[in-house]
Formats: C-alpha cells, structure tokens, sequence
C-alpha cells in the first residue's frame, strides 16, 4: 500500500470510529423506547358563510372601474439594430474614475515566497553568512566570496534552456548546481540567481517520475554502470529538492521531496545500507559512497519536515550500514563489502565521519576515531612532487574533489586545530586553483575529468561556503519542523511555469 494512503487511513480512522460507535448505541437505545402516536378525536366542522349584502359588491365594482381609466405611463422602446460584424463599444474595464491602472509590468511568476533560514540552515542568510565567515574563515572569507560568487554567476550562465545542467547525468548535476546556489542563500527569491534556481526545479520536477529521478549518460566502463549511476542521481537530486523546500516552503516541493524519499526508504537494503539499482537480500552490498548521498538527502529532507513513516529510523539504520566498514586497527572506514581486499582510505572515512556528524552520531567512537585519522591528512592540487613521483602525496585516489567535499565538511564539524590546520590549506589553494571565468577544472592526476565543469565548480564552492553552509555539529542545533506556509503564487511558478 502506498506510504501516503496509509497515513490517510491512520488519521480518518479516529473520527470514522467514533461515529460508527455512536451509531450503534443510538440504534440499541432505539430497541428500548416506544414511541406512540398520539390520538385525536375526529369531528365534524360546520362554517356558515354569511352571503354577502348587493351594497357591497356595487362598491367595490364602482373601486374596479377607477384602476381601468388609468392612462398608460410606459413607453415602448425599440431595440437597436445590432451586426454581428459591429466593433465592441469602448468600455473602462475597472470601471472607477481617474487614472488607469498599468497592469502591463504584472507578472505572477515573480511572486516568490519568503525565504526561510532556520535550524542547522539558519547560517545561510547575509547575516549569517557574515558571522560564519568572521568566526571560521581565518580572515579568508572576503577571498573565498569572491571565488564562490565567480563561480555561482558561471554556473547560472552555463545552464541549459530546459534548466538543466550538465553535459550528462543532469539530475544530478543540476542538484549539485542547486545544492551551491542554495548553500550561499539563494533562492527562487533571489534577483541574481532566483531565475536560475527556478527553471532548475522545474527540470527536476518534469524529470521525476515514480518518485525517481534519473537522466542517465554514456557509461564509461564497467565502474559505471547505469544502476549505479541512476542511485546516485535519484540521491542527489532528492538532497537539492529537499534543501529548496526547506528554505522556501513551496507545498509542490514538499510532495515532490516526500515522494522521492520514500524511493530512497524502499531501496535501502536489510543490511542499512543501499545498493546498485537498490538491490536488496542477502547478496546486497554495503557501500559508504552510495550511502553517503542517501544519508544526506534523507537527513536534509528530515531537517526541511518531510513526514515519510520510519525516515527516523532509516536514517539510524544507514549510520550502522556505515560502521560495519570501519576498520578498527587504523580509525579509516573502507569503501564496500564489493571490494572485499580493498583498504581503508581517506574518502571513505570523510564521508563516514560527514554523514554521523549531521545525523547526531559525532560522538560515536567510529566517528571519533575516524576525525583523529583524518586529522593529520593534507590538502594538496597536485598528487605527487618530481621527487617522488610514484608516492600519492594527495592521499585522496582519484577521485580528489568528490574527498575533499566531505573531509572539509567532516574536519569543519570538528572544528578546533583539526580545522584550521585544514582551511589555510584548503581554502587559498581552491582560489588559486579557478579559471578567470569562475569555473574549476579536475584537479591533476584524477578521473574527474569525465563529468565535467559544473561537477567541479559546483562541489568545489560547495566547498567554500562551509562556514555558514551549516551551522556547526559541536554547537546545539535546534530544528524547526515545519515551516510556514508560502505563497500560492510561487506553487504555481515552480509547477506550472
């Protein structure tokens, strides 16, 4: 049974119950009482009609003949000839008098709804954003706004007409293109970016069917293989829509979200964890990169109000999906159950430790140990030195920025030296390291190459709005559940525009 019909049966059944109920007591009190017609005696009436006298029926004919003289006091008007062909005569259509309304510069669909910053979001706004950079950037933030501004207007102009991003997989590169203008604040509401981010929720929500969303793209070997690559797709893309809901509350968001998440609930396997082409049964496999988007999207969409029944619990099972990786003797956690010899690493280890801080697991003693492994680890652009040019210096295999994302976030949360150490390294480099255009280009040495631009520029300025991006996991976060209700306008302009 669908998700949303059992909650509609779980909330009729009380009033429903308590009617029948009613109903059979008055049907018992019924067997119980006679009721009994009353009787009345039946009689004859007799009324006498006195006849009336010849006076009185000679007065009121002489009444009678006064109302016939009467002259006739209304004129026949004849109604004009009409053509089919006649021009409409001029009419003022607001009907009121002095100067006319210009109606030509209305446009409903810049009706747009309040944004709202709140809870572990609540950094976001432009007072947020300016306290988070004070506090966290190490005097860098006028530096990294500039390159996340850069890189936000290259994104905006590299849109496709339909509102998508790409060149493929794009519902998941339009999500990550949403997921960076939402990290700095931007919303539908917004006069630089609010077109834009628009015309990108409207390609998701014509894309989504099912619940799911997938494009799909050339496959480039075995590694990417079209299951794998729709999970991935659907996770993202349910993160970006589940981030726009809760920051403008647009009810058409809200079912979109709902729906995609139950997508996300269905296909998460016995272990906790999800699977290519979300498999399931006992020859399911674990996997923390997987996991680390679905967890992202869920806790996100838990954040903005989704009421998806056992969201709560998914999420609790995923994070001990995630610890049956970890590996105890180094702090690090391995990828997947998949590859069975491959060893603990780096990325893995941020994702791990990103998806246990949001989820309210930090204190955990797999996500401590795993920021202690982390927290020696540098941040480097290149992977190797002349010197030694066969010793990964980089640390971070192939795939550089997707790591990088997730340790920045995870050594963020930690806060203290961990992340300083990190942000002198990090943040001056990635500015460095932009086109003048505003885009980034893979990091040497990598695999990245094949997704393109909007890849990396929109996962390295994800990057660089981590000081307010969210509020820190050491400090207490407080959540708004459900937030208020937003213009009927705006519904409209994302659906139906």
């Amino acid at each position: 049974m669908d998700w949303r019909v059992r909650r509609i049966i779980d909330n009729l059944w009380g009033p429903t119950g308590s009617i029948v109920i009613h109903l059979i007591v008055l049907l018992l009190l019924a067997t119980f009482v006679q009721f009994e017609r009353p009787r009345t005696d039946e009689g004859i009436e007799a009324i006498v009609i006195e006849p009336t006298p010849m006076e009185e029926l000679e007065k009121l004919t002489e009444e009678l003949q006064k109302f016939e003289d009467l002259p006739q006091t209304v004129d026949v008007v004849t109604p004009p000839t009409v053509s089919l062909d006649q021009e409409p005569p001029a009419v003022d259509v607001l009907g009121t008098a002095g100067e006319a309304m210009d109606l030509s510069e209305f446009n409903m669909l810049e009706s747009v709804s309040p944004v709202q910053f709140r809870g572990i979001i609540a950094g976001r706004s432009a007072a947020g954003r300016a306290e988070g950079l004070a506090k966290y950037s190490g005097g860098l933030g006028e530096r990294t706004e500039i390159a996340v501004l850069k890189a936000l207007r290259w994104l905006r102009d590299h849109q496709y007409p339909d509102g998508s991003w790409g060149p493929h997989y794009r519902a998941s590169m339009t999500g990550l293109a949403l997921l960076a203008f939402l990290a700095h604040g931007e919303t539908t509401a917004s006069p630089e970016f609010g077109d834009a981010i628009r015309r990108g929720l409207r390609y998701l929500l014509r894309l989504q069917k099912d619940g799911w969303f997938r494009s799909g793209g050339p496959q480039w070997g075995p590694a990417q293989a079209p299951s794998q690559i729709h999970c991935y797709e659907h996770a993202i893309a349910t993160y970006a829509i589940s981030e726009a809901y809760a920051l403008t509350g647009i009810p058409y968001l809200r079912i979109a979200m709902e729906d995609a998440v139950q997508v996300i609930l269905d296909g998460q396997h016995e272990g906790g964890s999800w699977d290519y082409g979300y498999a399931r049964g006992p020859e399911a496999h674990m996997d923390v990169s997987l996991a680390g988007w679905h967890l992202q999207a869920l806790e996100a969409a838990l954040n903005a109000g989704a009421e998806n029944r056992g969201l709560r619990a998914a999420i609790d099972t995923g994070i001990r999906g995630l610890t049956v990786l970890f590996d105890n003797s180094s702090g690090f956690f391995r990828y997947s159950t998949r590859e069975r010899h491959a060893a603990p690493n780096v990325p893995m280890t941020g994702v791990a430790v990103l998806c246990m801080q949001l989820t309210g697991h930090a204190m955990d003693a797999e996500a401590r140990a795993g920021v202690r492994a982390l927290q020696n680890v540098p941040f480097r652009w290149t992977k190797t030195d002349p010197a030694t040019p066969n010793l990964d210096l980089r640390q971070m295999g192939a795939w550089p920025i997707y790591s990088w994302y997730y340790v920045t976030q995870a050594r963020f949360h930690q806060g203290g030296t961990t992340w300083v150490t990190w942000n002198r390294q990090f943040a001056p480099t990635l500015c460095a390291m932009q086109n003048p255009d505003g885009s980034w280009g893979p990091a040497p040495a990598s695999s990245e190459a094949i997704f393109g631009p909007v890849y990396c520029t929109a996962l390295n300025c994800l990057m660089l709005t981590v000081y307010y991006r969210f509020l820190p996991t050491y400090q207490p976060i407080k959540v708004e559940e459900k937030p208020p209700e937003p213009s009927k306008e705006e519904e409209f302009v994302i659906r139906f525009g």
